[in-house]
């Protein structure tokens, strides 16, 4: 693993770019004007960011709220209604005959990364089929807590910046990464699905009342107060990335999703107390698109696999979200060079062993099918083929997340010089791209190496005997720009 960090200098960097001297102070001129050198301060209560991530008054990625309507996430390929609206029954039932087949084959024979013991952690991780902490979700949260009126007082009160410095507090305090804040206005509505993607199908509703509620048939959205979208994410384990595929990839994964309904629990609690509620729908891609409301929210960028890539987390994190009438200060989203990175990039798509992520220089508006929402322009992800190999690989993949640039444990300072220099110029994007790949960033799988082709993840017995940081991710990333 040493060769994943550079001891190369930042000033060596800099006169290998070229950049040095008269060279740095002509690439400074032509990028965008920063407040502050050594960090500016976001509208609102947001955190302090790195000089290089810049307030956007929009998000980088086009977008057309025109084009935009409610979505039916019954119709998406993770849904289990997803497959037999765009693939036939002779299809599926063959890609599920490769699945069970490879997972039962793949466990006797000990191959790397699907082992029983890397079955383990992946089952583990996600706390058991149906157990709490993936699926237990709830709308309205545990309800346990005390409200204001039991505790003889009022609602708590204080301006919108105070409220979303401490809700950010209390969130990181609870284990979430970051939050990012947007207005439920007639624009983001269109944002929140009509049906979720996993049963209970229940309809999301808009109505004039003042609380929010749910019952048989629906859960209820208050249309009578201001509204506010909470964007939470939480890191997941690189190390368990950087072994996919695999279980242990797919343990990374849900050992997230496990602690961001532990997150969203507490939160609900949290609010209870305060006086206000916050509704969090009833599984982890509950309420609408996670990339789309974290993008608005300005906790990263849009990327090439239509994720949300932040700055200081790469694509290592998973997100959720929640509505709240407590008075909040929308973030606003950002720039960070990233978007831009990504048109000359593509390392995501040369990784994936589908070939569901286009490899075109720019992204598009024409969507390749009825499980994604128009209205934007983006390199739509083929999720038929996405998911048919996902399942092959008996859960998951992972390498497109694995592959990305931005995906690494970034403690020599030769990293953040790169990520300042994207932000300011697109010049050396190629050139960046291609060093990731020759100090052997990323993965070696793709298309023509991966486990269906008989390549197994050979460093994913090293997991086992690796020291591993509490909960698989290093909390104190981006603590330094806070």
């Amino acid at each position: 693993m040493s060769r994943f960090h550079s001891s190369l200098s930042r000033r060596d960097f800099m006169k290998a770019l070229g950049i040095t001297g008269a060279g740095i102070g002509t690439a400074a001129a032509a990028s965008t004007t920063f407040k502050d050198i050594d960090g500016m301060i976001t509208s609102g209560a947001a955190p302090k960011k790195p000089w290089w991530v810049k307030e956007a008054d929009k998000a980088t990625v086009e977008f057309d709220w025109s084009q935009i309507e409610r979505f039916d996430a019954r119709k998406v390929m993770n849904s289990p209604m997803g497959p037999p609206q765009w693939v036939s029954t002779e299809e599926w039932a063959n890609v599920e005959k490769v699945a069970a087949d490879n997972q039962a084959n793949w466990i006797k024979e000990g191959k790397p990364g699907y082992t029983l013991r890397d079955h383990a952690l992946y089952r583990g991780a996600m706390g058991g089929e149906g157990s709490p902490g993936v699926t237990s979700y709830t709308w309205l949260g545990p309800q346990k807590s005390p409200t204001p009126e039991k505790l003889g007082t009022t609602a708590w009160q204080g301006t919108p910046e105070e409220n979303t410095a401490m809700l950010r507090s209390a969130l990181r305090f609870f284990g979430a990464a970051d939050i990012g804040v947007v207005e439920l206005d007639e624009n983001v509505k269109k944002l929140v699905y009509t049906y979720p993607r996993v049963a209970p199908y229940k309809r999301y509703e808009f109505e004039a009342v003042d609380k929010g509620y749910e019952d048989d048939e629906k859960w209820v959205i208050p249309s009578t107060k201001k509204l506010y979208v909470v964007s939470i994410v939480s890191q997941s384990s690189i190390d368990g990335y950087t072994t996919t595929p695999s279980w242990i990839q797919r343990a990374a994964s849900d050992n997230t999703v496990r602690l961001n309904s532990g997150i969203l629990a507490a939160t609900q609690e949290f609010l209870r107390t305060l006086g206000y509620q916050g509704l969090a729908g009833h599984e982890r891609n509950a309420i609408g698109p996670a990339p789309a409301f974290a993008t608005l929210a300005g906790l990263g960028e849009l990327c090439r696999n239509t994720q949300v890539l932040t700055p200081d987390y790469g694509l290592m994190v998973r997100s959720v979200r929640l509505i709240t009438d407590l008075p909040l200060a929308p973030t606003k989203p950002i720039d960070a060079g990233i978007w831009r990175f990504c048109h000359d990039c593509a390392k995501c798509a040369e990784a994936c062993v589908s070939q569901a992520i286009p490899h075109e220089k720019e992204p598009s508006w024409d969507i390749p099918g009825g499980w994604n929402n128009p209205g934007k322009k983006v390199w739509y992800v083929n999720a038929v083929k996405c998911q048919s190999t996902r399942n092959m690989l008996t859960r998951d993949c992972g390498l497109c997340m694995t592959a990305c640039v931005y995906t690494k444990k970034d403690y020599a300072g030769i990293h953040k010089v790169v990520k300042g220099t994207i932000s300011s110029t697109g010049v050396f994007n190629s050139f960046f791209k291609n060093m990731d790949d020759f100090f052997g960033y990323g993965t070696e799988f793709g298309p023509n190496y991966n486990p269906l082709l008989g390549n197994f993840n050979e460093n994913a017995d090293d997991f086992w005997t690796s020291p591993i940081p509490q909960f698989g991710v290093n909390s104190m990333i981006g603590l330094q720009n806070r």
